[in-house]
């Protein structure tokens, strides 16, 4: 983390070296020192006080700079009295010494070296070869918040949170709909919220506590799936939606993997502008399904084939409710690599693996990942689709279904839906096409569950990802007071979506659907794009969903209360 910091730091002061404007590069270096210096005596107190780095609470207080300082002044005076000149004296006698290191000399061999100089700069801003870029999970190793922000970097943590703090933007509609949220009463239409607490109970109707392994399934949407009016192929899978709980009318969060993972474990409806994955009140005792599961007695792992610390899988699973993440580098180095990770196959071994060595009760959650683009898949193992290329989305599914087969086989050899559950849902649709703003059908996605005691049921009823949870810890036997919007699907058969895209939310519900755009009057249509009446209960109830899940994130009411 602090070759990252150091890395970013040294771009400029470089680059004014090298055009010989010596002395702004002496006084970025000297102003840096100063600024970085300050920080980690800042982060001595901020830590004392709070257990962690500076972070977005740091970020929150200085929007309120009179009564901060006033506080900060009266409780550190003589620190500061201290540090101030201290700090000033060095970075003045840091000035007077770059003057010696950093003279000036000929432009035309510092530009020839500048590109090497700049690609090892580069490398060390990423710190990866990898396609993440640095996040939460690149310092992050254990499940305890103190001993990863040890490993972090002020600087780098405080920049970081101001990056995350700009996720949190609310939108704002039209006249009518501004009118409306000034008069919202509850958080949800089934008002969960009582004295400042999402918690609901969540009673089970299963009488035996099970396994559970969770497959997130990318990009396995209705485009590719029989069962759902697409392409045929996913033959292993229709025949399997036949065995267990289908859903067959459920919708995504948005067309990106780390909305699907977030609605599945969090069951909380998006926000507007960033993933809670990435957003800054929700990187620490954020509940997620593990959370519960880790109370109930249950090992927590995470397992994905590729790079986990993409999109801050890592660093939100390990800090909310997940005991190990196991990632690529996890695998045999005879493992073949692809373009993303190990394929799924080589997935559903390791899980098999983990499966075979727990000891207690079990909640895995995968993540799949074959059927991403650029399509790169183990050869000779399907009978490809004929009307679509060999690298496509139709024939990447349908390896991922045949993969995903062979594991409910081997599951289903070893007994495990005796005492196990398996649910599987995909995190969104292959692709996104339409002239809507927000094609509606292009977001329907199935979602299953499978054990020995669930009768074959198909719920055509609209759903959403946000749903998967507390169904699951039902299936799961498992009674426990929960934050989650989402409903028990064991118990109904009908719940409502919303879907973000484009700078637009949808809310869906039975057979129309709510259109919602930046300073604009919400529209209401049915499911064919046809324009309907104007129905101010039916957007109250809309908005209620999409301010009431902003709220409870800023009002940190979406807690793992362990």
């Amino acid at each position: 983390m602090d070759i990252i910091v150091i890395s970013s730091i040294l771009v400029f002061p470089i680059l004014f070296f090298t055009l010989n404007l010596v002395a702004l590069s002496r006084l970025f270096l000297t102003l840096s020192f100063f600024i970085f210096a300050y920080l980690e005596i800042i982060n001595f107190f901020f830590f004392k006080e709070f257990q962690t780095r500076l972070n977005y609470l740091f970020v929150e207080y200085l929007e309120y700079p009179q009564e901060v300082f006033a506080m900060i002044w009266k409780s550190y005076s003589v620190d500061i009295i201290i540090a101030t000149p201290i700090l000033l004296y060095l970075s003045y006698k840091l000035f007077i010494y770059t003057k010696k290191l950093l003279p000036p000399t000929k432009i035309i061999p510092k530009l020839i070296i500048l590109p090497f100089i700049l690609a090892t700069l580069f490398l060390g801003i990423r710190s990866s070869v990898s396609s993440s870029t640095p996040n939460q999970s690149f310092y992050s190793y254990s499940n305890s918040v103190l001993k990863n922000d040890i490993v972090n970097n002020s600087t780098f943590a405080l920049l970081y949170a101001i990056y995350l703090k700009k996720g949190e933007e609310m939108p704002s509609y039209g006249v009518k709909e501004k009118k409306i949220i000034k008069n919202l009463q509850t958080l949800r239409p089934h008002n969960y919220l009582t004295q400042n607490s999402l918690l609901h109970t969540q009673k089970s109707t299963f009488k035996r506590k099970k396994s559970v392994v969770l497959v997130l399934m990318e990009s396995f949407g209705n485009s590719y799936v029989g069962s759902l009016g697409g392409t045929p192929t996913t033959p292993y899978f229709d025949a399997m939606s036949k065995k267990g709980l289908f859903l067959s009318n459920m919708y995504s969060s948005s067309n990106r993997s780390n909305r699907g993972f977030e609605a599945v474990t969090t069951s909380l409806f998006p926000t507007y502008t960033n993933s809670y994955l990435k957003l800054a009140k929700s990187q620490q005792k954020f509940w997620t399904i593990a959370s519960t599961m880790k109370k109930k007695g249950y090992k927590t792992i995470f397992l994905y084939g590729g790079d986990s610390k993409f999109d801050n899988m890592k660093g939100f699973a390990l800090s909310n409710g997940f005991d190990e993440v196991f990632d690529k580098y996890n695998f045999d180095n005879s493992i073949k690599r692809y373009t993303w990770g190990v394929c799924d196959e080589a997935l559903y071994n390791k899980a098999e693996e983990i499966l075979k060595n727990a000891k207690e009760p079990i909640f895995l959650m995968m993540f799949s990942l074959s059927s991403h683009k650029p399509f790169d898949y183990p050869s000779g193992k399907i009978e490809y689709y004929k009307k679509a290329p060999i690298q496509s989305f139709a024939n990447a599914i349908k390896y991922s279904d045949y993969a995903l087969h062979s594991f409910y086989i081997n599951l289903k050899e070893n007994n495990f839906f005796n005492k196990g559950c398996l649910a599987i849902v995909a995190d969104h649709n292959a692709h996104i096409s339409g002239a809507h703003k927000i094609p509606i059908q292009e977001f329907k996605i199935p979602a299953l569950f499978l054990s020995n005691d669930i009768e074959p049921q198909e719920i055509k009823g609209t759903t959403h990802q946000i749903d998967i949870a507390p169904t699951l810890l039902d299936i799961a036997g498992i009674d426990a007071d929960i934050p989650a919007m989402g409903i028990d699907l064991t118990k109904n058969i009908h719940s409502s979506a919303l879907i973000v895209h484009r700078g637009a939310y949808a809310y869906v519900k039975d057979d129309r659907f709510i259109l919602f755009q930046k300073d604009s009057k919400a529209i209401i249509y049915n499911l064919k794009y046809q324009k309907l009446r104007y129905d101010e209960k039916f957007v109250k109830e809309g908005l209620n969903y999409i301010y009431g899940s902003y709220k409870i994130y800023n009002k940190n009411l979406h807690k793992d209360n362990r």
